[in-house]
């Protein structure tokens, strides 16, 4: 059942961006084909479900409030096929792998996962161009839209050209960028922001008594501000990994740990929950270059005095530069490109160790 709730419940913020598609249905002129694209982690595919409940069961009435815990369940859940319409057809990189994305995968052991021509045609196309069963419409939901293959791509343009009557395709993206400019150019695009910070605090907050509001905040600041993400990364007991990496580091800016034996670590662990923390740790330090007065206290919010003051030392020309590079890494490894890790994240860490000695006084 816990799978279903992502159907016929949503999350508090994505009510307003619901609102503004249900206007759009509500007049006539919605379109078939649909890209609903905007930050990981922040339940799009809760929006796609609902709005593909309502396309199907016609109606108009507003959803309940999805709860944090409820959410975790079904975000967990929500490949099983059981309680789905038979007019919803839900499309996904990696189907029949019994393979879930949540709670978090270790990046590198991942496989390459792709959504095939074959996938597509057999899942999508064909579902599509028969009768719906229950006579109101037909939707099919594409998770992970930018995973096609070129192949893949071109073989879902015909249906988004020529739709039959009654039948949408909502395509579900966090980098709608790789999307061929051929399917975005044939789609109704909508972007999904990230919701207020204290919303999703104050959301999160709710789902247990144990872990503290500033844990919570601590683990949404890393998470980017992305609910379900932060639920990840709690799942992986960021909170108690936090000092560790923040020690690992600071032996790396002092040159009394070796680079290679922190990135064997990272690799062996949680490569992701590593790489999105050191992530985090760059954009404080730049936030803090360009407005200090703004930047939160390092010793209460994130990190401690030593690793933040080793990091503002480096001009944020190279802090930018080991963002870029961290989150590249980042989307290599969730888009299973082979890429080699442990190489990568070596020379990352030691471009990083080099540049801070380099600015010791």
């Amino acid at each position: 059942m816990s799978a279903r709730s992502l159907s016929i419940k949503i999350c508090p913020w994505l009510l307003e961006p619901l609102g503004q598609l249900e206007q759009v249905r509500l007049t006539g002129r919605f379109a078939h084909g649909w890209l609903l694209s905007g930050p990981k982690g922040i339940g799009k595919i809760n929006l796609a479900l609902v709005l593909a409940h309502r396309l199907l069961n016609a109606q108009t009435d507003s959803p309940q409030e999805l709860g944090p815990e409820e959410g975790a369940r079904a975000m967990e859940e929500r490949h099983e096929q059981a309680d789905h319409h038979p007019d919803l057809h839900w499309v996904f990189p990696g189907a029949g792998e019994n393979e879930t994305d949540f709670p978090a995968r270790k990046s590198v052991k991942r496989k390459r996962r792709t959504l095939g021509v074959d996938q597509i045609r057999d899942s999508l196309i064909k579902p599509l161009e028969l009768t719906s069963l229950k006579g109101v419409a037909k939707v099919a939901i594409l998770e992970h839209a930018d995973a096609m293959t070129a192949p893949a791509a071109n073989a879902l343009l015909k249906t988004l050209e020529e739709p039959t009557a009654q039948t949408y395709l909502l395509l579900v993206s966090h980098q709608p960028g790789k999307l061929p400019a051929t399917i975005r150019s044939r789609c109704q695009s909508f972007s999904i922001p990230r919701p207020p910070m204290l919303e999703a605090l104050n959301w999160l907050s709710r789902s247990d008594t144990v872990t503290s509001k500033s844990d919570w905040r601590q683990l949404l600041v890393l998470a980017g501000g992305s609910p379900f993400q932060a639920m990840i990364f709690h799942s992986s007991k960021y909170i108690s990994k936090n000092k560790i990496l923040d020690d690992q580091f600071n032996l790396i800016s002092k040159g009394e740990l070796d680079p290679q034996t922190v990135a064997d670590q990272w690799v062996k662990d949680d490569l992701e929950l590593a790489l999105s923390w050191l992530s985090a740790r760059l954009r404080e330090s730049i936030q803090a270059q360009m407005a200090p007065a703004e930047s939160p206290n390092p010793t209460t919010a994130q990190g401690p005095d030593r690793l933040h003051n080793a990091w503002q030392g480096l001009p944020s020309r190279a802090l930018f530069h080991r963002l870029q590079s961290t989150e590249v890494l980042l989307q290599q490894l969730e888009l299973g490109k082979g890429v080699n890790a442990d190489l990568a994240v070596r020379a990352l860490l030691l471009g990083l160790q080099r540049e801070m000695r380099a600015c010791e006084p």
